[in-house]
């Protein structure tokens, strides 16, 4: 495009003017002053001169193309006083989200009205790189970045702990569910952003729904009673086996600590180790109970009476199984 000149003024010699004034002149060749405006800068041109606007533009050196405004029309006749405004048109590069950048040629004054003019529709998410109210400049390049999100809801389980308690009315080895468990829920929660296409963002949120419950198991401490003999057709059971040191007396009819009569199954004990009034079974001798105490009883260690001393020196002092009975 040719520069505009800031002012011209055609000027004729006197000659001319003579020549003019003798009839040499045509009608139409009067003196005009014209005013014209190209893209905000402006000039008075005066002379003698017929014509367009068009043939004055193409004068000035003023190119009109595509998209250029020109007021009045090119091809409308010059007349003294006439305002000629002329905006070129602006190029700007415009890129939609994924499509081919297209070059646009607009009088628009901002971002936002080249949108429009170009019935661009823009939901809420989109983004552009230019803000809407940017004045348009020549060569500018606009990006419109069509985002998007997606939302994606799960379920997830929470799994329950188990509580484990002891109960001594259960039998040691056995166990029972007090309250069984129920697993808790939560949502998971995943939004993606998404940009011409492309994922450029991912966030999770979790949510709990319901708490988990746990689960009580209880389980036995009671030791499991053992048949360790048969007494009178009646079962004998034990619940605890003693390694104990054993030795022999015999004073039949002589009371014992307890107050009962010395004879076959009494077993004289230190309180300590086996309270009186303990059955006990005993392993190579019998059924007795923990009725007398001796002085030399201490400990693990266990007198048993026989029913003569033959018997009991027989027996003498040996090792043996106590099986404490229910």
């Amino acid at each position: 495009m040719l520069k505009v000149n800031r002012k011209s003024v055609y000027c004729l010699s006197a000659a001319a003017v003579a020549l003019l004034l003798g009839g040499a002149a045509t009608a139409s060749a009067t003196y005009k002053t014209i005013d014209l405006e190209v893209d905000g800068q402006k000039q008075e041109i005066s002379g003698f001169r017929v014509g367009t606007v068009g043939e004055l533009l193409n004068d000035q050196g003023v190119l009109i193309g595509t998209g250029d405004l020109v007021q009045p029309a090119i091809t409308d006749a010059l007349a003294d006083g006439t305002t000629i405004t002329v905006k070129h048109a602006k190029s700007v590069e415009v890129l939609d989200g994924t499509k081919e950048a297209i070059q646009v040629k607009t009088q628009a004054g901002t971002i936002e009205e080249l949108i429009k003019e170009l019935g661009i529709e823009l939901s809420a998410s989109d983004k552009t790189n230019l803000e809407l109210k940017t004045s348009i400049e020549n060569g500018q390049k606009l990006s419109i970045i069509r985002r998007s999100e997606e939302v994606q809801v799960a379920e997830e389980s929470i799994p329950f702990q188990t509580e484990r308690q002891p109960d001594a009315n259960l039998y040691t080895g056995t166990e029972k569910v007090l309250t069984s468990g129920v697993e808790g829920k939560a949502t998971i929660t995943t939004k993606i952003v998404i940009e011409n296409g492309k994922e450029v963002d991912r966030s999770k949120e979790r949510a709990v729904v319901s708490e988990p419950v746990n689960q009580v198991v209880v389980y036995g401490t009671q030791q499991r009673p053992v048949v360790v003999a048969s007494r009178g057709g009646e079962n004998l059971t034990g619940t605890r086996v003693m390694m104990m040191a054993a030795s022999a007396y015999s004073m039949p009819g002589s009371r014992t600590a307890t107050g009962s009569v010395a004879g076959r199954g009494t077993i004289a004990v230190d309180p300590r180790v086996i309270p009186l009034g303990t059955k006990l079974y005993i392993e190579g001798y019998g059924y007795g109970v923990a009725s007398d105490v001796g002085g030399a009883i201490v400990g693990n260690r266990i007198d048993i009476h026989f029913d003569t001393r033959e018997q009991a020196l027989q027996f003498g002092v040996r090792s043996v199984k106590v099986h404490i009975l229910n």
